[in-house]
């Protein structure tokens, strides 16, 4: 079923074309990937297709009775509900119809026999059992959890949340919504790992159909089944996911590009027979004949005029063996304690990726390090020689919004020419008159690649990133990535990117719960230990105390004594386990009996003659309601447990293989 069809869509702006007229056609269950670099109408595309901006010509064609919902990049603000209620508010007709059943039942209760009451009930109620209304508390608790809001956030009122929050909280709702089409739109910039996992499974079981807007390649390469281009106002539709976009993109660039080579070596044929016969009579048909041929002639367009910012850091001042030390560091915001005895040692040259959750005090640290803000317990210590480069996760954090560019690069320089600076900032996309632009008036992307030039006039031998690639095409961030991967001094960064941290990291320290945990190896190697992609990673140095105890001259626990260690550890876990589990299948029993009444209930409150009975009428709606009531709670609780048992599970399993495998 054909949702969508764009049909000749253009769109025109005051001294450029930014869409020249272009045809796509969205169906049913299909997932777009809408890519191309910044400012070439993404986002202009999406506010087409929702009827927020109206195109040049052409006309946007919607199925009938399609719903879109739409997540744009920022801007927006919740307000006067609770999370929970706001969040419930996302769930279609669900919200009136629950306060329509309300005020019937209320009716119905206080005795009233009126028919047209009663048989509104039942149909209001048919309607509420359609939209699975039994299941909409645990839905809405389960979308929240999913986006990383705790249990005690539900009851908070949605002012209280911070702009990338409320982005989550918009997400939500229209998870919540389940509408025909999605629209998201950058939808990563602000969920940190857990949440954009989760949401990359979210989207894969959903039947919505998708067009992504996203900078993130891994998450691409899960969800597109086709991949949109928009480039110099042209849109081109390949199939399959990200990573076959670029095999695809990368052939056809080369055949351009010989079919190019091929036409430039035709014309210069041409024009050494036109220019060597010109004035030669007996000639003079063949000279017209090939003069038209080159008029004809038009050159073809490649992909390689595709401008690319080019960069290097400049080479890293010599240092001492250690970048930075991190003795007992502490940090709190009033009572708040946001990081609690951090202890660490990173090395000259050392390429580390701090992760973690939204709020867990990644950007707190990298300010920390960056000299922006003083601990308020232990020592932050940098090494000998140690000079720091710093790019905040908002771009204009150390931008003076009344500066031009010019002007901004001028105050970071030491010497630089106005030449040199305009040479520097035309490497980052910004020539001629750009230059010239406020700062207050640049977009997130010219904002961040603003930031990252300035960098480069203060040679800095520890880089301090944190969320550099959020604002950035991916020609960007693959040549932001070459540059750090070519810089010789220490770099920690702080992001979100699993493609940008597995090309560029050996070290990942997580901040949890106000502590570091220190993780070698790259992003990938980090999440398979967490459990988070692939088997279980075998942890072969978390062996318990006892057991290191008890290991031969080679290293190696004796059979007999492993034996016993094993049996140790399973009959510590048992008997935890076995009481967790008699309380789970309590909880599963009593959901089970309460089930099949409602199951029971159900038809008799389907049947007219109910209605004719207000006694049992009310009596009938009162189990109903109570096992309604239950259930959900029920149900959160069976949840609970069993995700307990299972950890109870694992742990156990756990340690058993840290057993095994430490005597391997």
């Amino acid at each position: 079923m054909r949702l969508l069809h764009l049909n000749q869509i253009s769109l025109t702006l005051p001294g450029r074309t930014l869409l020249e007229p272009l045809t796509w056609s969205v169906f049913h269950h299909q997932r777009f990937g809408l890519i191309g670099p910044n400012g070439a109408g993404k986002t202009t595309l999406l506010k087409i297709i929702n009827e927020m901006v109206e195109p040049s010509s052409g006309r946007v064609e919607r199925a009938r009775d399609l719903t879109i919902g739409y997540l744009p990049q920022e801007g927006i603000q919740h307000s006067g509900k609770t999370l929970f209620e706001e969040a419930w508010c996302g769930l279609p007709d669900l919200p009136s119809l629950e306060r329509e059943l309300a005020a019937l039942r209320e009716r119905v209760s206080h005795g009233a026999d009126d028919p047209e009451c009663l048989e509104r009930l039942g149909v209001v109620q048919h309607r509420w059992e359609d939209l699975e209304g039994y299941r909409a508390e645990a839905k809405v608790a389960e979308v929240l959890a999913g986006l990383g809001f705790k249990e005690t956030d539900r009851e908070r009122g949605v002012e209280e949340f911070s702009g990338g929050w409320q982005m989550r909280i918009a997400l939500a709702k229209l998870l919540l919504q389940d509408p025909d089409l999605l629209l998201l739109d950058e939808p990563t910039n602000h969920l940190d790992l857990p949440a954009l996992l989760w949401l990359e499974e979210f989207l894969r079981r959903s039947s919505a159909a998708l067009i992504l807007v996203s900078h993130d390649r891994r998450f691409l390469d899960r969800l597109a089944d086709g991949i949109v281009e928009i480039e110099r106002g042209r849109l081109t539709i390949y199939t399959g996911n990200y990573s076959s976009y670029e095999t695809t993109k990368a052939q056809r660039v080369e055949q351009q590009e010989a079919e190019a080579e091929r036409l430039r070596e035709e014309k210069k044929r041409i024009e050494a027979f036109v220019e060597r016969f010109r004035y030669k009579a007996s000639k003079a048909s063949q000279v017209q004949s090939r003069v038209k041929t080159l008029e004809r002639m038009r050159d073809v367009e490649t992909a390689t005029a595709t401008r690319r910012v080019r960069f290097r850091f400049p080479p890293a001042p010599p240092g001492g063996k250690w970048a930075l030390e991190l003795k007992h560091l502490g940090h709190a915001y009033g009572t708040v304690k946001v990081l609690h005895e951090l202890v660490v040692l990173i090395a000259r040259g050392e390429k580390t990726a701090l992760v973690g959750v939204n709020g867990a005090g990644k950007s707190t640290l990298c300010r920390i390090i960056a000299g922006i803000e003083k601990p308020t317990a232990g020592e932050c210590k940098l090494g000998h020689h140690v000079n720091v480069g710093y790019f905040a996760q908002e771009a204009d954090f150390h931008l003076s919004p009344d500066h031009t560019l010019l002007e901004e690069m001028e105050a970071m320089s030491r010497g630089a020419t106005q030449q040199e600076l305009r040479g520097l900032l035309g490497a980052f996309l910004f020539s001629g008159d750009d230059v010239q632009k406020k700062v207050s008036v640049l977009s997130g992307g010219e904002k961040a690649r603003l930031a990252l030039a300035r960098m480069l006039l203060y040679p800095a031998n520890l880089l301090i990133l944190d969320e550099p690639t959020n604002h950035l095409d991916m020609l960007s961030q693959d040549v932001l990535l070459d540059a750090l991967n070519a810089y010789d001094g220490t770099l920690i960064v702080a992001s979100h990117d699993r493609h940008f941290l597995d090309r560029l990291v050996n070290r990942v320290l997580e901040v949890d719960g106000g502590q570091l945990r220190d993780f070698p190896g790259n992003l990938s190697e980090y999440m398979e230990r967490k459990g988070l992609i692939g088997e279980p990673f075998r942890q072969r140095d978390e062996t318990s105390g006892l057991a290191a105890t008890m290991r031969s001259p080679e290293g190696r626990i004796e059979r007999k004594e492993l034996k016993r260690l094993e049996a140790e550890v399973r009959n510590r876990h048992s008997e935890q386990i076995r009481i967790a589990r008699h309380e789970l299948e309590g909880i599963q029993k009593l959901i089970e009996r309460q089930e099949a009444r409602k199951l029971e209930i159900e038809p008799l409150l389907a049947e007219e003659a109910l209605y004719r009975d207000p006694e049992s009428c009310r009596s009938l709606l009162s189990e109903y309601d109570r096992i309604r009531g239950e259930l959900p709670r029920l149900m959160d609780k069976w949840e609970q447990l069993a995700l307990r048992v299972a950890k109870m599970e694992k742990h156990k399993d756990d340690e058993l293989q840290a057993l095994r495998g430490s005597n391997v």
